[in-house]
């Protein structure tokens, strides 16, 4: 392991190793752990060649009252304590989870694990996915316990008096692989020019994984939103929580016109907060199948960010509340047969035979994944 700069604290990062075997065989699930544990390991490997200190940390369990703050505090408390009993200063500590800074250039983990005294570093401020924080770590870990989701982990330390620095204007500091639709996006975004190279343990395994029913890590109706985003009398619809550097993105870089409904930015580092979206009021009240129908009236193509609805729909951003795992997972390709019953089952069914392209997703989906889509739809992938 590299030696750790001596102008800046030396940190102890835990990365999350999610559990592969807790997935359903063959599932989607399946296929999202395991990626997810290839890109853990290759980020220790990249952080261990700045000079941190790494520590994997067990995946927490899949339960409906999971406190992210306990979790990770205690492993924490745990992880220093064997730092420093081989005498290596711990001036900082941080986290990362599974699927975070993929597509980072190395001076982004640099600026990462560069924290000044009394400060904390993130990916985004709003909705954290890996941060380090330098100084008093006793009043950092204090301040975390009570942190119920690691998105608001800047929050929590900010409350507590740490200064922060936040990464979000970073390139593809956003993106973040939480599903098999994302580990797609990502396939596609390693295709393109000037892409960080991947391990080649990662790449193989993208290149090689199938889904449920043989398919690749494709994304759903690439080609025809390709030609939508490249179209002047073409008209792009967004709905979701869609970042201010994703929206000029689209602005500038697409040749369409983007129609967008911005929802419930940060739901999942507010405390205390019920989600609320006017998109999920419609489907309350007309039906899954009628929103499909009013947004494929109002453009070519329609990119929608499904746990906005999700979250609403069940009072709450912990996703325990909303549709299993597995059906989340099956509804971003459009498999209407293991997308389960109720109203994502008939909003998959309805995208699948509407009539202009429908993709359906998470946040990495409309936020790093559209400059992934305009990129590859200009470069013809």
């Amino acid at each position: 392991m590299a030696e750790p700069r001596r102008d800046r604290p030396a940190p102890l990062v835990l990365v999350v190793d999610p559990a592969a075997e807790d997935a359903a065989f063959g599932g989607y699930a399946t296929v999202a752990a395991t990626g997810q544990r290839l890109l853990a390991a290759e980020l220790s490997r990249r952080l261990g060649r700045q000079g941190a200190a790494v520590s994997l940390l067990a995946g927490g369990p899949a339960v409906a009252d999971f406190h992210w703050g306990r979790w990770f505090t205690d492993a924490a408390r745990d992880a220093r304590r064997e730092a420093e009993s081989g005498s290596r200063p711990l001036d900082a500590i941080g986290y990362a989870g599974a699927g975070s800074l993929a597509l980072v250039a190395d001076a982004t983990l640099d600026g990462l694990l560069s924290p000044l005294e009394g400060e904390v570093v993130a990916n985004n401020r709003f909705s954290a996915d890996a941060f380090v924080v330098a100084g008093d770590i006793d009043a950092a870990l204090e301040a975390l316990a009570d942190c119920p989701t690691d998105n608001g982990a800047v929050r929590c330390l900010e409350e507590a008096g740490f200064a922060w620095r936040d990464l979000s204007a970073e390139a593809w500091s956003r993106f973040d692989v939480d599903t098999p639709l994302d580990l797609a996006l990502l396939r596609l975004a390693t295709r393109l020019p000037g892409a960080r190279i991947l391990e080649g343990v990662v790449t193989a395994f993208l290149e090689m994984a199938r889904l449920p029913g043989g398919g690749a890590l494709e994304v759903p109706h690439l080609a025809a939103v390709g030609d939508v985003i490249r179209s002047r009398d073409a008209e792009l619809v967004v709905a979701g929580r869609v970042p201010a550097s994703a929206w000029a993105y689209l602005e500038t870089e697409s040749a369409c016109r983007v129609r967008c409904f911005i929802e419930e930015r940060g739901m999942r580092s507010a405390r205390d907060h019920v989600p609320r979206s006017l998109l999920a009021g419609w489907v309350a009240r007309m039906g899954a199948a009628d929103l499909v129908g009013q947004l494929a009236a109002m453009g070519d193509a329609v990119i929608l960010d499904t746990r906005v609805l999700m979250a609403a729909l069940a009072g709450s951003s912990d996703a325990a509340a909303w549709p299993t795992e597995e059906a989340r997972f099956a509804s971003d390709f459009l498999d209407r047969a293991r997308s389960g019953e109720g109203w994502l089952g008939e909003l998959v069914e309805a995208a699948a035979a509407a009539s202009v392209p429908f993709l359906l997703g998470g946040h990495a989906l409309v936020s790093d994944g559209l400059r992934i889509l305009v990129d590859a739809s200009w470069q013809g992938r």
